[in-house]
């Protein structure tokens, strides 16, 4: 039985430049992939309404996961068979994992206090700060801060680590990623990588998955694929934490959006659909 070939990808740093937020030079593969008829699977920490602007634009059909597995967005009736607990959203579906983010945020002030520890979360910014911090502009900011299930924040002052091991300790998880902590329920991109996964097996067993990201917050999305690859960071190195927890690791030769189009290039000689 052939296998079929499932991509997922982080997003900023990966199939986007780290700056720019710029996808020119992994376009090629992107319609490469869509060409094929591969699915692409954009899973990051973007808001629903930046990943699905970004999901049109590329001409995607394929599922979307959210603020660092918050939620799976994809169209009706894209699974043959039905599914218990979605919703409607626009013209999307949607299974919901995360935790909300009014509660996310309650937990996050008052630990932060109980700590004394001072903190800057993503919900009390200015869309200012956001375009500041972010190099987002401000129509890209406001869709930033449309959260739903992961708050961003700074740490500014205190015993950072304190902080986490109360959080951790409330069941919550706290991924970094590549400007900001990131405040979630116990889920991440792992577990919701896996239920994706799982509900493709459901109607075609034989799957066979690649994950692509840059950072230490794609560690749970590297540990659900059947090939995991590090794109290489701007400056030119790989993730310390990734390395540390997988030395062995694919690698790319290339930088951020161009690494990503050289694993696709990579990966596909070999794919069947």
């Amino acid at each position: 039985m052939q296998s079929r070939l499932i991509v997922i990808t982080d997003l900023d740093g990966t199939l986007l430049d780290q700056e720019t937020y710029s996808y020119e030079a992994s376009l090629p593969a992107v319609q490469r992939l869509n060409s094929l008829k591969i699915p692409l699977i954009l899973c990051s920490s973007k808001t629903y309404s930046e990943i699905a602007l970004l999901w049109r634009e590329l001409g995607l059909r394929d599922p979307f996961i959210v603020e660092n597995g918050g939620a799976i967005y994809f169209t009706p009736g894209y699974f043959p068979f039905p599914l218990q607990g979605i919703r409607s959203k626009g013209s999307f579906e949607v299974l919901e994992i995360g935790t909300s983010v009014s509660v996310l945020r309650q937990v996050l002030t008052a630990t932060a206090r109980q700590c004394r520890v001072s903190v800057r979360t993503f919900g009390a910014m200015s869309l200012g700060e956001v375009s500041a911090l972010t190099g987002l502009t401000r129509d890209q900011a406001a869709l930033a801060l449309q959260r739903e299930y992961d708050e961003p924040f700074l740490v500014e002052r205190g015993d950072r680590e304190k902080l986490f091991r109360a959080l951790i300790g409330k069941g919550f998880a706290i991924p970094r990623g590549d400007r900001f902590f990131h405040l979630i329920g116990n889920h991440g991109k792992g577990k919701t990588v896996k239920t994706l996964l799982d509900l493709y097996r459901r109607s075609q067993p034989a799957i066979f998955s690649v994950g692509l990201g840059n950072s230490a917050n794609d560690l749970s999305l590297f540990n659900q694929v059947d090939r995991p690859i590090l794109i290489k960071k701007a400056e030119g190195s790989y993730d310390a934490e990734v390395l540390r927890e997988m030395p062995d690791i694919e690698r790319t030769r290339e930088i951020g959006p161009a690494g990503w189009r050289e694993a696709i290039e990579r990966v596909l000689p070999n794919a069947s659909t």
